[in-house]
């Protein structure tokens, strides 16, 4: 990753909040998703560089990034696939697996879990663009998750979610397809 491709999707995370004034200096000390979605693509830079000095300050933002994960009850490794975009509108009891893809614009409440499966039909979940993830929903295994989707809240995904779709439930099922309209509704 270069630093330009970093600086950009921190200017996008920062967008999707409001009142973003003095560029972003007041939402670092008072914003707990700002302060996640930061060290996080910083750390995500910080990895792929080598050299003693980038070793040092990926040390440094590595138990920062821990610290805020302990404090806002979000576990996001350093490393993973994130699009741009990122927020979480309320924390706590939130868990990403690693080795998940999330696309562009992805809104996370609290109580959220995007989980692996273990086994002959175990996986990851891949995640589209414009995603909102309400509280409490489950994206559990292999599955994949289209563009402009709303999961409900409580909601367990473990099949495939067509494009523009609403769901909820246990398992899920998809509800309508005005998921292009429900989730502009919460894009910044």
């Amino acid at each position: 990753m270069k630093w330009k491709e970093c600086k950009n999707l921190i200017c996008c995370d920062l967008k999707r909040l409001e009142n973003h004034s003095w560029g972003g200096v007041a939402y670092f000390f008072t914003n707990a998703s700002f302060k996640i979605t930061l060290t996080f693509r910083l750390g995500s830079y910080l990895k792929t560089k080598k050299g003693l000095f980038f070793r040092f300050l990926y040390l440094l933002v590595f138990m920062l990034h821990k610290h805020y994960q302990y404090l806002t009850g979000i576990q996001l490794s350093i490393g993973t696939r994130v699009g741009k975009g990122l927020a979480f509108s309320h924390f706590s009891c939130i868990v990403i697996n690693s080795n998940c893809t999330i696309g562009d614009y992805c809104t996370i409440f609290q109580g959220v879990t995007i989980g692996s499966v273990r086994g002959p039909k175990g996986g990851v979940p891949h995640i589209g663009n414009n995603v909102v993830l309400a509280s409490g929903a489950k994206i559990i295994g292999n599955v994949k998750i289209g563009n402009n989707v709303m999961v409900g809240a409580g909601a367990v995904v473990v099949d495939d979610i067509p494009d523009n779709a609403v769901v909820a439930g246990v398992p899920a099922k998809v509800l309508s397809y005005n998921g292009e309209f429900n989730t502009k509704l919460y894009l910044q």
